[in-house]
């Protein structure tokens, strides 16, 4: 019993620091799809022009802020149909780093949206404006939520170019990474059950 749950512990670090290799020809069609869905969404996100904000009205890196306005990632997991996710996050911790997920529902969703991890951390940083205070010391506040905005809708703008250019090289990886999640599970189900099946004797 130790040998195959040794085994299978593993397997499991295989899994995570060598995914196993694929080809473009080997991506699932489903994948590629989640992909361009997720881009024209974002690309549409862009155009309202409308990102989270603080009181002060300037750009905020938060899931949902005070007026149900979404961060781009939000914006993209609403959109697939789970705002169970989001509504888990707003409840839990509102400025969750979705590079800090590794595991759960919110995981499985990152790894089937055709989008890489480096990606989504991409997205989710685009509200994220250093030194914005500075912005309002100097120029009226109005002045200074333009200057924000202006700064968030340049970046979305280079996101739409960066995703739409790197899709051939990252759609691969995406499902390298969905295939390694996916391996994970599995041998922690297996684990899992091993363990549990030993109790009971």
């Amino acid at each position: 019993m130790l040998k195959t749950l040794l085994s299978l512990a593993v397997v499991a670090a295989c899994a995570a620091s060598h995914p196993p290799t694929t080809t473009p020809n080997m991506v699932d069609p489903i994948l590629a799809v989640h992909r361009a869905q997720m881009i024209q969404w974002l690309r549409e996100y862009d155009a309202a022009g409308r990102y989270p904000t603080d009181d002060r009205g300037m750009p905020r890196s938060v899931f949902l802020d005070s007026h149900g306005v979404r961060c781009p990632m939000a914006e993209l997991i609403h959109r697939s149909g789970h705002d169970d996710l989001v509504a888990e996050v707003v409840r839990t911790n509102n400025a969750l780093r979705l590079a800090d997920v590794h595991d759960g529902p919110l995981y499985d969703w990152m790894t089937s949206s055709g989008l890489t991890r480096d990606e989504i951390i991409m997205i989710q940083g685009i509200a994220q404006i250093a030194g914005e205070r500075d912005l309002e010391i100097d120029i009226p506040r109005i002045i200074a939520q333009a200057s924000a905005r202006g700064i968030v809708h340049g970046r979305l703008e280079t996101a739409l170019v960066a995703l739409r250019d790197a899709t051939p090289q990252n759609l691969p990886i995406a499902a390298r990474e969905q295939a390694a999640a996916r391996t994970r599970a599995a041998v922690r189900t297996t684990l899992a059950s091993l363990q549990s099946s030993e109790t009971r004797r």
